[in-house]
Order: structure tokens, then C-alpha cells, then sequence
């Protein structure tokens, strides 16, 4: 734990900041995770059947929302 701190004292952030990033960052590990797990059992679910399931359908949503927002807030924000 001491780690973590020194390396967030090394990166200048303050605690609120230093939330705030650690909120993002595990946010982002957990979008990665959900899209691999889903991308696999689509995949699976796929060659089993030989027709698209429901993972599927919540793999393609989940995709869909995430890259709108990011798009919007890119936009909005000039980045």
C-alpha cells in the first residue's frame, strides 16, 4: 500500500485527484475485462450454436454505448 502512495505523491496528484484516478483506472480494467469475457462466450456461444445469442447482443450494446459516449465527450470537451 505504501507503494501505491509514494507512487501517487511521484505524480503530483492530490487525494482527491489521486481517487479520482484510481476510479478511473479501475473502471477502464473492468471495461476491458466485461468486453474480453463477452467478445470469448459470443465467440463460443457462436460456434456452438451458429447463431449470434444474447451475449452477443449485450457485447454489440455495451460497444455501441461506449464508443458514443466517448465520441460525445470528445467532442464536448475539444479532445
Amino acid at each position: 500500500m505504501q507503494k501505491i502512495v509514494a507512487y501517487f505523491r511521484k505524480l503530483g496528484l492530490k487525494k482527491e485527484e489521486r481517487a479520482e484516478y484510481i476510479g478511473f483506472y479501475s473502471v477502464r480494467i473492468s471495461w476491458f475485462f466485461t468486453t474480453i469475457v463477452l467478445l470469448v462466450w459470443s465467440f463460443q456461444g457462436l460456434i456452438a450454436s451458429g447463431h449470434l445469442e444474447t451475449q452477443a447482443s449485450v457485447f454489440l450494446a455495451s460497444q455501441l454505448v461506449f464508443w458514443l459516449a466517448y465520441l460525445y465527450y470528445r467532442k464536448r470537451h475539444g479532445g
